[in-house]
């Protein structure tokens, strides 16, 4: 491999290069720093226009559903019980196992990354 790089520095110094406009850094800080803030909602919120309409699609989604769940008592009852059902799942020992050893793999991992990062900013392996 050829690491002198002399010669290339010599031709990229020898071409001739335009002379930049006059007002060109001005403009680049008037388009980036110096543009006027945004009016309005968005600019309160550190989100995007596709973060706001997705938040807003889920939002009126939910509302249709609670208001499916208000009209109709026997969809209600039902969805009552799948959700209880579910909760007391989630109370069974081998539920609480899994969820335990899952908890404890994601732990593992996770101390163990911090260590090996922060020997690594140390510069020890």
């Amino acid at each position: 491999m050829n690491d002198d790089y002399d010669e290339l520095d010599r031709a990229l110094f020898a071409l001739p290069l335009e002379t930049a406009p006059p007002d060109l850094r001005d403009a680049i800080l008037r388009s980036t720093i110096g543009a006027p803030a945004r009016q309005g909602f968005a600019r309160t919120l550190p989100l995007g226009t596709w973060e706001i309409a997705g938040v807003g699609a889920a939002l009126a989604v939910a509302m249709w559903l609670l208001l499916i769940l208000v009209d109709d008592r026997a969809l209600a009852t039902n969805v009552t019980a799948v959700a209880v059902a579910a909760v007391a799942a989630l109370y069974e020992p081998a539920t609480l196992l899994w969820l335990a050893a899952g908890g404890a793999v994601v732990a593992w991992f996770t101390v163990g990354n911090a260590v090996a990062e922060s020997r690594l900013l140390r510069g020890r392996s």
